[in-house]
């Protein structure tokens, strides 16, 4: 699940890559603005999105990691059956 997380996440890092030198490209073909500008400003847009994209990782895995530590495993209900059968055996023999 997080291996599918982070390949979504990569992938739209290319994606917005791709858009921001996209509209880039356009501004400065109709004269609004200059090359080196459009490169800085694409520089720090896509500098921008992959923090954001490094801090909403973080903050998934935080969560899945929240969500593991809360699911009840097959373990937890051997135990718990094991209890209950022990508890009845107990007041079954008295």
């Amino acid at each position: 699940m997080v291996g599918n997380l982070i390949s979504i996440a990569l992938g739209l890092a290319s994606a917005t890559r791709e858009k921001v030198d996209e509209i880039t490209n356009i501004l400065v073909e109709k004269g609004e603005m200059q090359r080196e500008e459009a490169r800085k400003v694409a520089e720090k847009l896509v500098e921008k999105g992959e923090e954001e994209r490094t801090n909403y990782m973080v903050k998934m895995e935080e969560n899945i990691e929240s969500l593991k530590n809360r699911l009840v495993t097959r373990e937890d209900i051997e135990k718990l059956e094991q209890k209950v059968d022990e508890l009845s055996k107990k007041i079954q023999g008295k």
